[in-house]
């Protein structure tokens, strides 16, 4: 009986042991973070988004000559965040893979297979 106790207590702290493995991607993902590497087609290299705790995120970037806000919200998922662009009357949803994620950087895929590289304004 006692080795059973032993086991199904190795079997919990090994179970917590693996949850704490996983990187809580919601909680690093939050912040303002600076674009320095993107395929074409995507951000402009220099523009910077920046994700809140209660979900919504704001790019700014220069489009020209010009200084553009977008604005929307965001849901992670796993490895995963779904953006969900306003653009106007219009809603844009993209899905993104997060490749690599760090106190510091973060690279990310999108459906395409479109790489973005950000790191984390201090």
């Amino acid at each position: 009986m006692k080795a059973l106790k032993v086991l199904a207590v190795a079997c919990l702290v090994a179970a917590v042991g693996r949850a704490e493995d996983k990187p809580d991607y919601a909680k690093m993902i939050v912040g303002k973070w600076e674009v320095t590497k993107a395929d074409e087609g995507t951000l402009p290299k220099g523009s910077i988004v920046e994700f809140t705790k209660d979900g919504k995120f704001t790019s700014r970037e220069k489009l020209g000559d010009k200084d553009v806000t977008f604005e929307g919200t965001y849901k992670v998922t796993g490895d995963k965040f779904d953006l969900d662009l306003k653009m106007g009357d219009q809603s844009i949803k993209v899905s993104i893979t997060i490749t690599k994620l760090t106190a510091d950087e973060m690279h990310t895929k999108n459906d395409q297979g479109q790489v973005v590289e950000v790191k984390k304004v201090k």
